[in-house]
C-alpha cells in the first residue's frame, strides 16, 4: 500500500521491512499505516542485537533495490519476498537471523508462562 505521495507504506495485513548494505529500513507510520505488535517485536530484536534500523519514508525503486525484503504481523511472523513483479531477493541472512531470534522469543515467552 502506498501514501498519497508514492511512498510505500505497508502490505494489506503486513508490516514491511527491507535490508540494503546491512540495514533494516521500515515505513514511517506517522501520517498512514500500522504499527502492527510484530514490527515492535522485530525493532526490538533489531536493537538487542545492534542491526541497524531506520524508519523512513521511502518509494517503490529504492524498495526494490533491496538486498532482502521480509514482511511481518503476528500470525505468520517473518515472511520473507522472494519476488516483486521481475525482481527477485533472496533469504538473506538478517532475515534468516531475525526468524531464528524470533523463535527463541516465542519459545522464551511460551516457557515463562504459568
Amino acid at each position: 500500500m502506498l501514501d498519497i505521495n508514492d511512498h510505500i507504506i505497508e502490505g494489506t495485513m503486513t508490516n514491511l521491512f527491507y535490508v540494503k548494505d546491512s540495514s533494516v529500513h521500515t515505513s514511517l507510520l506517522t501520517h498512514a499505516g500500522i504499527s502492527g505488535i510484530m514490527r515492535g517485536i522485530i525493532m526490538e530484536i533489531l536493537l538487542h542485537n545492534e542491526i541497524p534500523i531506520s524508519e523512513r519514508l521511502f518509494n517503490k525503486d529504492e524498495f526494490l533495490s533491496a538486498d532482502e525484503i521480509f514482511v511481518s504481523n503476528s500470525i505468520i511472523g517473518i515472511w520473507p519476498v522472494n519476488q516483486i513483479d521481475n525482481s527477485y531477493f533472496p533469504v538473506g541472512p538478517i532475515t534468516r537471523q531475525l526468524q531464528s531470534c524470533l523463535e527463541k522469543f516465542k519459545s522464551e515467552a511460551e516457557a515463562s508462562r504459568p
